[in-house]
This record gives C-alpha cells, structure tokens and sequence, in this order.
C-alpha cells in the first residue's frame, strides 16, 4: 500500500485547512478554479480515512469516470473500497421511490453548485436527512448560481464554512494555473450587422439614408477583416494540436464542423474531428478517440454541446473555441478552464467568436488580476508572481463594436418610442 498521496502545495494547504475546520463543525467546503485539482482533495481525505464510509455525489457518471481514471494514474494499485459514488440525479430518483437508505460518514457534494438545483435538491436533502452525524464536504470553481437569483450554496450547504478560496486570477498570479492568450474574432457579428443595414435602408430621408451607409460600409469592411478566421487561426494556432470548440446546439455543431477546413486551410489541411453532446453518449468511441489521437502532424478538434463543462480535464489541450454564447460566468469559467490545469507548463489559447468577451467582461477580469497581484504582492515575493501583463487579451472585434454601437445609438435617436431624456443620453454618447 502506498504511504500516502501527494498534493500539490495549494492543495496539501486547502486539505490541511479543511481537516481544521472539520475537527470544529460538520461542514466545511473548498472552493478553487477549475484545474486546480480539487478532487485529489477529497481523494487525499479517503486515503487518509480509510474506515469510514464515504458517499461521493456528483452531477454525472462522465466526470465519475474521469476522476477515477485520473486517480487510477497517481496510485495505480490502490483501491478505494471506502468510497461509494451516487450522481444527484440518482439520489432524486431514489428520494421519489423512498428508498433513499444510504449511510455514510462523510459526504462530499462535488460541483456543490449544482446542489440548488430543484430537480436535483431533494435527493441531497434525502441524503443529509439519512446522515445528520455525517460530515459534509463540498468542492467547486463558485458557489454562486447565478442564474438562480444568485444564491450562494456555500450558505446554504456548509453554514458558510469556506476552508479555502482561491479566484481564478490568483491562481494566475501565483503560478497554479497557466495564463492564456484571449483571442476575440468576430464570427457572431454577421447577424448584428445585417439587422442594422436593413434598418439604415428604412430610413426616410436620402440624405441621412447615404450618410448612415457610408459609416455602415466602413463597418461591413471592419467585421470582414475581424470575421477572417482562416488568416485568426494562421496567426495564432502555430503548434496547437488539441483542440476543444464549444458549441450551443447539435445544429450549430454540424454547420462549425463543415466550415473547419477552411478555417484551418492556413495552417494544417489535416484535420481529425470528434463530436460528443448528449444524443451521442459520453465514453463512446468519439471522445476516446480524441484523447488517444496522437497524430503529431493533424489538429484534433472535438466539438461538443453541452458536455465537458465541468470536471473533466483531457491531457494535451492546447487551446478552447468559444462557439456557445453565454451570460452565465459558470458557464464561461467552465469552458475557459478546459485549456487551464495546474499540471500544465505551457500558454494556452482561447479563441472567442461570439463576444464572451463582451457579455462577461473581459476587463473586470484583468482588473481582478491587478488587484490580486497587489494583494499577493504583500504576503510573498513580487519576483516570484506573475504579473498582469501576462495576460493577453487581443480584441480582432473592438474598432467593429464601437462602430456597430456608434450606428446603434444614432438609429436609436430617430426612434418615437424614446424619450428626450433618453435622446439626450444617447447624444451624448456618441
């Protein structure tokens, strides 16, 4: 048997702080990036308890299986007897049946977000109600849901007993994670664009009609050269090999995976692609075929819906597309931290065609990794920090957007509907 597993610093930290929380109250969670590595947290405390029962609740069998695997890695001829995995789906379904009937000493609530969900809350309530002496232990990248009028689970679940926190860009400042380039390119713009063109040509008067187009021309021309994605993918995707594109639907899915080979015409006419989403299961040959690939001379691209958001970590990515438009942070960290793990040496990319960039806000998170460089800047050596400058972000779309709003404002103006206040607020802003 092996004397121990071995964490990396952060997490050999975090692991220590939860024991001390644990040794004064029943629940305590941690809350890290994602890529961080938190379940070798949990699976530090099953190695270091082997006789209690433990009961690990997750949010499905796919990321079950990739923890398993990852671990199988680290200790190859351990077996974790003491451990019992249960989906919350799962523990829904058995809560309705009433044969919730499970024992355990400790509970750990992976991906505890989810745990608010209502399809999904009462079979965790099921589960604390058979085990009101266990201790509970949650781990996820937030706490937050934000699309649930933003409760906090971290509140509800563990009494607001946080053993550790760390945002995404400390990890970046401290070295944990790699910084990635963010790249925008304007691959959602097309529509945008048509919608005001065919507002200019209701114009009534010619000579406003022909001064709106001229500015429109000079937009159209602007979002070409940001929507030029096959000299994007030249410029930024020189020995990139693995690839994951998010995309928001199976028909949006097939459309990005018939345009790839112009895409990429400039860089590799080598191609590999995989799909995976939820009509065609996780484990099957797709995704596997994926990892497996190691055909040095090709770009393997796997597409996915709905899938590999969260828990999941493919070794040997090196960038992410962004295909799938959101306004959910969750989400959005999710998908960017399939190219961030703490086991990684190298600068991965991130390549956003549906303004992510815009609706997350891109510099609130360069102004976070100011502000955690400063703060870190006091408790350790600034030379051993990686500085805010390393994050890069290239914006192919800003020139566009400003002039895209610009024509916003000014169609805006002739519009009945708004009131002078409105007008004169929108004036101004030109």
């Amino acid at each position: 048997m092996p004397s121990g597993l071995e964490l990396y610093p952060h997490n050999e930290k975090a692991y220590r702080k939860l024991l001390d929380m644990l040794s004064g109250t029943r629940r305590a969670c941690i809350i890290h990036p994602t890529g961080t590595g938190k379940a070798f947290i949990a699976y530090r405390y099953a190695f270091d308890h082997p006789n209690e029962r433990i009961l690990w609740m997750s949010p499905s069998t796919y990321i079950e299986q990739e923890q398993e695997a990852s671990i199988r890695r680290e200790l190859p001829n351990h077996e974790f007897k003491n451990i019992e995995r249960m989906t919350y789906q799962t523990a829904m379904h058995r809560a309705q049946k009433g044969n919730l009937d499970i024992h355990a000493d400790t509970v750990i609530f992976d991906e505890f977000h989810h745990t608010g969900a209502p399809q999904w809350s009462r079979g965790v309530e099921g589960v604390i109600e058979c085990n009101p002496d266990a201790n509970l232990i949650g781990l996820s990248a937030t706490s937050i849901r934000y699309s649930d009028s933003g409760r906090d689970m971290s509140d509800e679940l563990f009494d607001g007993h946080i053993a550790s926190y760390m945002s995404l860009t400390d990890c970046w400042v401290l070295g944990i994670l790699p910084v990635p380039t963010y790249v925008t390119a304007g691959y959602s713009i097309n529509g945008y664009i048509e919608d005001l063109g065919e507002r200019i040509a209701k114009e009534e008067s010619a000579g406003r009609r022909a001064e709106l187009l001229a500015d429109f021309n000079e937009l159209r021309d602007c979002a070409s050269r940001a929507a030029n994605l096959p000299a994007i993918f030249q410029k930024y995707f020189e020995g990139i090999e693995k690839v994951i594109v998010f995309c928001p639907n199976v028909f949006e899915l097939n459309e990005i995976e018939k345009m790839c080979p112009q895409w990429f015409s400039r860089v590799n006419g080598n191609v590999h692609t995989y799909v995976v989403h939820s009509s065609n299961p996780f484990g099957t040959s797709e995704y596997d075929g994926f990892k497996e690939d190691d055909d040095e001379t090709a770009i393997k691209l796997l597409f996915c819906v709905n899938q590999l958001n969260e828990g999941v970590h493919i070794k040997g990515v090196d960038a992410v597309i962004m295909v799938r438009r959101t306004s959910s942070p969750t989400i959005f960290y999710q998908q960017l931290g399939r190219a961030l793990t703490a086991a990684g040496n190298f600068e991965p990319l991130v390549i956003d065609l549906v303004d992510n960039f815009e609706m997350i806000g891109i510099e609130q998170i360069v102004n976070m990794m100011s502000e955690s460089y400063a703060r870190l800047s006091d408790e350790n050596d600034p030379k051993e920090l990686i500085p805010p400058s390393a994050f890069k972000v290239i914006d192919h779309e800003k020139d566009a957007r400003h002039l895209a709003k610009n024509l916003e404002r000014r169609l805006a103006l002739r519009s009945e509907k708004l009131t002078i206040d409105e007008k004169i607020a929108l004036w101004k802003g030109l």
